[in-house]
């Protein structure tokens, strides 16, 4: 058996002045600063965090000793990954490990990237949900710990809930070397249920706690 890979889909937000961010991230901007009627040259200055838009969480985001974007080894930026539908759940609630356990047995595998679509990616700049958005619980963090997967993705702003004062579903995944990723875009909705080559690009930040990231999906086909 062999796989075929097609078409290439983009699940990453656009940066832009004005862009959704997460309250209290700096607010980014995006200014030219040389043109080519002036300068011979088109040339933007950016001014953002390290979080801003479709990004990865390093372990260095949250673990004293974790690894930096920038040591994460390519190897594990590309890899298969199941998207599972958790849009059923309400805006606003916490994504449980039971849920996952439903959505993941016989699906997903160790090493495979776990990517929950929470339907909170059709809400992109809805101030209403920026605070109130679908997240994962400690316990749906554990889960994944024990599947041993490679990375966790979602489609909004944040894998944990807003204003968490633990933190524990950054802490437990990222503790145990499994990276994030985080505002994926409303184009993840087509593969719900699916497994896709997903390929993730960060900024090579050196020491970086995150960095903006395109994030590829690659749907696959078995021949």
């Amino acid at each position: 058996m062999r796989y075929i890979f097609e078409k290439a889909i983009d699940l990453t937000h656009e940066l832009h002045n004005g862009m959704p961010i997460y309250p209290g991230d700096p607010s980014p901007s995006f200014v030219s600063y040389a043109t080519l009627e002036k300068n011979g040259v088109n040339l933007t200055k950016l001014t953002l965090g390290s979080h801003t838009g479709t990004h990865i969480d390093a372990p260095l985001h949250f673990i004293p000793d974790g690894i930096g974007v920038d040591k994460i080894p390519p190897s594990k930026l590309v890899g298969e990954a199941y998207v599972c539908d958790m849009s059923s759940k309400p805006i606003g609630s916490g994504i449980t490990g039971s849920d996952l356990r439903k959505n993941l047995e016989g699906k997903a595998a160790e090493d495979d990237i776990v990517v929950c679509y929470t339907g909170c990616s059709e809400h992109w700049g809805d101030e209403s949900v920026s605070s109130n958005y679908t997240y994962l619980t400690g316990n749906a963090a554990e889960y994944l710990v024990s599947k041993k997967v490679r990375a966790v993705g979602i489609d909004f702003l944040s894998v944990e809930k807003f204003q968490s004062s633990g933190a524990l579903a950054h802490k437990t995944l990222l503790g145990n070397g499994i990276f994030i990723i985080e505002s994926l875009s409303r184009a993840t909705k087509q593969f719900v249920g699916k497994r896709i080559l997903m390929i993730c690009m960060p900024i090579k930040l050196q020491n970086g706690d995150g960095a903006p990231s395109r994030i590829i999906g690659v749907p696959i086909r078995e021949d």
